[in-house]
């Protein structure tokens, strides 16, 4: 089709400031083809959550999250030490809704202040873990969400250490426990969407699988 001249420059920017909103919502994370979601880094973490047998619980890569899928009674469930920093150097290669990146059918044990926790809307128990300058995030699911799940006991034994440990159940507002811990779990690769405390390449311990208190500071403190 033809367009007389005076036409052309108004679509030609057109055109320009279209394939900027696609390149801005479209941007690839840790170099493998990951799409970063429009509005991900907002600073608001939001997932989509369900409903199983009352209690609401996560979606996305849920099987692998929960140690529900396929491959998880072929996991190395051998603890390998290992440091804050080391676990956020590591290639994210995720894998699918039901399936593993090459790195996510391992588990390792770190040990760092647990400096933030709260309960999310999917119910985990999201902490954040620091340690020589470095960050990441460990999840513990909800018991109610695990159904069929490998070491499902061992989720939950977990998460009631936490609670024991902070005194009762955490609820959804952040605090900041200033607790020395050691936190056991299996690798997973998350995506950007707005989580806070992440590792530089969205690795996580999730689920965990241990969780000991080595050292405290002081009580637990709300968040402001």
């Amino acid at each position: 089709m033809f367009f007389p001249a005076r036409f052309r420059r108004p679509l030609v920017v057109a055109g320009v400031i279209a394939a900027a909103v696609v390149a801005a919502v479209a941007v690839p994370r840790g170099g493998h083809g990951a799409q970063l979601r429009a509005g991900a880094e907002a600073g608001e973490e939001h997932e989509a959550t369900r409903v199983i047998h009352g209690a609401t619980c996560g979606f996305e890569r849920w099987p692998v999250k929960t140690l529900s899928d396929p491959q998880a009674p072929e996991l190395d469930y051998t603890p390998h030490p290992a440091t804050v920093a080391y676990l956020g150097s590591l290639p994210a290669r995720p894998g699918g809704q039901d399936s593993r990146g090459p790195l996510e059918t391992r588990t390792f044990a770190v040990q760092a202040r647990l400096v933030a926790v709260k309960r999310e809307e999917d119910s985990d128990y999201h902490l954040v873990l620091a340690a020589g300058g470095a960050s990441i995030i460990a999840e513990m699911p909800l018991v109610g969400c695990t159904a069929g799940a490998q070491h499902r006991y061992a989720m939950s034994a977990a998460r009631s250490e936490l609670e024991r440990a902070l005194g009762g159940p955490v609820g959804s507002s952040w605090i900041h426990p200033r607790l020395q811990v050691r936190v056991t779990g299996v690798l997973f690769f998350d995506f950007p969407h707005g989580q806070f405390g992440h590792a530089r390449n969205y690795a996580e311990l999730h689920p965990v699988v241990s969780f000991r208190v080595y050292g405290r500071r002081s009580g637990r403190v709300k968040a402001k």
